[in-house]
């Protein structure tokens, strides 16, 4: 997992630059109108640090809400007792002049163009602010329209890669689907059939957004070559890892479980990849198909193990992504393998649909998702009587 990231870290420095010197003009104000309260009696010296400690802090208290959010007010605090005695110490060091109780013609002149100042100013300072933060809202707003349309193709475009399953083939019937937790997810669902016979198998891509979801299309498309070519199940996985090593970032790297036929029996692998269950009709238990690989995508070089696998008609396989295993109540307990078994005793002779339902259901009934969530099940047709 990367290191959280906020949104105000994304703004260009051009447009920080404009809010922060909205904020500045806005907040100056305070020095202004504190000059006409005290009818221009503050020494000039004075008059200048009150106008820019006013906008100064108030980026800072800006800055601290933006980087701190929730946590703000750690650092609102100190700052505001700062802020509060910078000020006593200035009006200490520079006293305000002593009120005069006669003016004379000269005496009004030059309070009215001091007073006259302060009011020019503070209408200036008011119409600056006014355009920075309208300027900041058009150049951002435009920014993330643009972003909106770009991340909305993407999404187009990851509904078009990881399309709902619901498929039959070869005595067995699949069925399927893939909830991205944004716009763009990094989980996979495929099902493809081959020369050889049949695979379907179940990807996800670390990290979250655009670039997970790249690196997802990627292994699509490297899998289905791998068929296409006339290349087999047990080399799919050392496939991925050559293709995918070289092209994707160093902290990334793909996990991944399948089910595939081959001839007339059926193998399983899985890279780093959360047990496929197994639901034996027959006997009406739950079995957990496991194997020790490394993920897709962490060394250039590794093995990549393949079991056989006995099925029965009736037979239920269960293809998960963590997603939906991680999800956690108010107690912090994850709905887990306990949570799926539990829900697919109950609904394991219901059609692969219902099944579906009934796994997601249980998880969003168990607590919010965080993560992406897929689900993928294969099942063997029971034989013709």
């Amino acid at each position: 997992m990367s290191a959280p990231t906020y949104p105000w870290e994304k703004v260009p420095r051009k447009s920080a630059a404009l809010f922060f010197l909205g904020v500045f003009c806005l907040f100056s104000i305070i020095g202004f109108i504190n000059d006409i309260l005290e009818l221009g009696r503050q020494p000039t010296l004075r008059f200048v640090l009150n106008v820019l400690l006013s906008g100064g802090f108030a980026i800072l208290y800006a800055l601290a809400g933006f980087r701190l959010r929730r946590r703000s007010w750690m650092a609102i605090v100190p700052i505001f007792v700062v802020h509060f005695v910078t000020q006593g110490l200035i009006a200490n060091w520079l006293p305000n002049l002593a009120r005069l109780t006669q003016m004379g013609p000269a005496e009004i002149a030059q309070l009215q163009h001091r007073l006259s100042v302060s009011g020019v100013f503070t209408v200036l300072a008011m119409a600056l602010a006014y355009v920075c933060f309208l300027m900041f809202s058009i150049t951002e707003g435009r920014r993330y329209f643009r972003v909106h349309a770009e991340m909305e193709l993407a999404a187009g475009i990851h509904r078009v890669l990881v399309p709902p399953i619901a498929a039959t083939m070869a005595g067995f019937e699949f069925y399927g689907r893939s909830q991205p937790s944004g716009e763009v997810g990094g989980d996979l669902i495929d099902v493809v059939e081959g020369e050889r016979g049949w695979v379907a198998y179940i990807a996800d891509v670390s990290g979250h957004g655009v670039a997970p979801g790249v690196v997802m299309g990627m292994v699509k498309s490297a899998a289905r070559m791998q068929f296409a070519s006339g290349g087999g199940s047990a080399n799919l996985l050392p496939r991925l890892n050559s293709v995918l090593y070289p092209l994707k970032p160093t902290e990334m790297f793909v996990t991944l479980a399948y089910l595939a036929s081959r001839n007339t029996s059926l193998e399983y692998s899985m890279a780093g990849h959360p047990p496929i269950l197994h639901y034996h009709a027959q006997r009406r238990e739950i079995s957990e198909l496991q194997c020790s690989n490394l993920p897709v995508g962490i060394l250039e070089q590794t093995p990549f193990e393949t079991v056989p696998l006995d099925c029965s008609p009736g037979d239920l396989f269960v293809l998960i992504t963590d997603g939906l295993l991680e999800v956690e109540n108010k107690a912090g307990e994850e709905f887990g393998m306990v949570g799926v078994k539990a829900a697919l005793q109950q609904r394991a002779g219901q059609p692969l649909e219902q099944i579906w339902e009934g796994i997601t259901a249980a998880a969003l009934q168990h607590g919010k998702p965080a993560d992406d969530q897929s689900l993928l099940l294969v099942r063997r047709l029971p034989q013709p009587s």
